[in-house]
């Protein structure tokens, strides 16, 4: 595992050493006034760090597509919210009600996912498809008639990475530090209960109970993220550090701490390049990423078997 931290960490490195050779009087501005985009960059890489840990269990469980029906779920919620308030005629604009609402019904669509995954009725696919398309739908059709708060909207659908405040990134600091206790504490339960369910149920283990809670764990991070982010990066970190990591982890404990890493490394290497070479800023992290997943090839050629 060593060797592939330290492979990566000096790849980290070459990458920040050849922006600068790039274009040094950008790079030099952006490291000397890093002060002035703390919050951003630090913002994303707790999103990063958390999307690395997810990511791992959505592989696990083979649900990776269903962070992106989550993220409908909570759009539509936030939609949801602004339509029915322009009736009243109240602004949501600077109001975390809009949220809220999000995290709602980001909550029901695990929920449905959940219930309908234990009935067996239906494949995963389905279910994750039909909440999309019906999300996608009603959203496309209320915000057609929603008049005011188009800029809240977009910060909270597709997130505002610039404008972080101390105070969003307390709470994602805090709401990520509770995630991570949660998945240490059941780790084993976790790990096991997505390794293989049946198994777990003809010992006596509550797999509802556990995959519940490692749903909630996942909606409220897809949520909390998706607002700093948007929800395509997130998607972005919730697959390319995990499918890195699992390449070659020897054992779960090596796939956890390399997908962590990766998903610490990517988004600030995505704010750097993107400042570099004015980038949209989601789009250089998924870039990054991507360049992430080809570095991985050369880990056999160096590290071979170690």
């Amino acid at each position: 595992m060593k060797y592939r931290f330290i492979f990566y960490s000096l790849w980290t490195c070459l990458f920040i050493g050849l922006g600068w050779a790039v274009n040094r009087q950008e790079a030099a501005h952006f490291l000397a006034h890093l002060s002035l985009w703390y919050e951003p960059v630090m913002a994303g890489i707790v999103c990063g760090l958390l999307s690395g840990l997810l990511g791992l269990y959505m592989i696990w469980n083979r649900i990776v597509f269903v962070s992106l029906a989550i993220a409908q779920g909570a759009g539509f919620g936030i939609f949801l919210s602004f339509f029915i308030a322009g009736f009243w005629g109240i602004s949501l604009e600077h109001s975390p009600i809009s949220f809220l609402s999000g995290l709602v019904m980001a909550l029901v669509t695990t929920f449905l996912f959940v219930s309908f995954r234990q009935t067996k009725k239906y494949s995963d696919e389905v279910v994750i498809g039909l909440v999309y398309v019906i999300s996608s739908g009603l959203i496309v059709l209320m915000g057609d008639r929603i008049a005011e708060g188009k800029h809240a909207i977009d910060n909270l659908l597709f997130g505002n990475a610039v404008a972080v405040t101390p105070e969003s990134l307390k709470l994602l600091s805090v709401m990520t530090a509770a995630i991570f206790a949660i998945h240490f504490l059941f780790r084993r339960e976790f790990l096991y209960t997505s390794a293989d369910t049946e198994c777990m149920q003809v010992i006596g283990v509550k797999t509802k109970r556990w995959l519940g809670l490692l749903y909630l764990t996942l909606t409220l991070g897809i949520t909390l993220s998706m607002k700093t982010l948007g929800s395509l990066p997130i998607f972005a970190l919730m697959v390319i550090p995990p499918f890195i990591s699992l390449k070659k982890a020897k054992n779960p404990r090596e796939a956890v701490v390399i997908s962590i890493l990766l998903g610490g490394i990517i988004p600030p290497l995505g704010y750097y390049y993107s400042y570099l070479f004015s980038f949209p800023r989601g789009a250089t992290i998924i870039g990054v990423g991507l360049l992430m997943t080809g570095i991985s090839f050369l880990e056999k050629p160096v590290a071979g078997n170690r």
